[in-house]
């Protein structure tokens, strides 16, 4: 597929293609993985003539481009390696991994800001949440706050465990039957809507 030679490029656009041939799980994890892109808002298009050169991964691979970089547009990428540890004589482990050139990320960056060491808002998350989670954490950072939420599946006293070692000044835990948002410091919780989360983090950082 990533063939320069015309008469190959020619062969391979009648060739079949690897998405028209998922079984469910794949494309149910495929469609996963877009739902939440779409959740964090990132602009992305399917590529099915995208190749990665090492033969471990699995389902998603990508690639980060800027337009910035001209015919070189590629910044960096990788994908999932789910088997790798396995082949390797280990246990099932799920993986994810991805190289980027630090030139390329310099020369397509804009003009940086200093990140504040605090998190503003950190979301914790039961099972069932998880999506919501990560379209909460998105719309924090977009608004200008430093958000994290927990990716190693952790208890919901674990994830606050982890939430007051990184300093975060809200903690937003998401139940299945609604929202509480947690003031660190006074240790005052209130139940509210998702979509307030953000504005009252805001309201609070700025009245400090």
């Amino acid at each position: 597929f990533d063939a320069k030679d015309p008469g190959t490029q020619a062969v391979m656009r009648g060739a079949p293609r690897l998405a028209d041939h998922l079984d469910a799980d794949d494309r149910e994890h495929f469609a996963q993985v877009t739902d939440l892109l779409a959740r964090a808002d990132v602009e992305w298009e399917h590529d099915d003539g995208l190749v990665r050169g090492l033969d471990y991964y699995t389902r998603t691979i990508f690639e980060f481009s800027s337009d910035a970089l001209g015919a070189q547009s590629g910044v960096g990428g990788g994908g999932r390696y789910d088997g790798l540890v396995e082949q390797l004589g280990g246990p099932s482990t799920p993986g994810c991994g991805w190289a980027a050139g630090v030139e390329r990320m310099l020369m397509a960056a804009d003009d940086r800001h200093e990140m504040e060491a605090v998190s503003d808002l950190f979301v914790v998350w039961e099972p069932g949440e998880r999506a919501d989670a990560f379209e909460l954490a998105s719309a924090g950072r977009r608004a200008g706050l430093a958000a994290q939420l927990d990716l190693g599946g952790r208890s919901v006293k674990g994830q606050m465990k982890q939430a007051d070692r990184v300093g975060a000044r809200y903690v937003a835990i998401l139940y299945s039957d609604g929202t509480v948002l947690r003031d660190m410091d006074s240790g005052d919780e209130e139940k509210v809507d998702r979509e307030s989360v953000v504005p009252a983090v805001l309201k609070g950082r700025h009245a400090l």
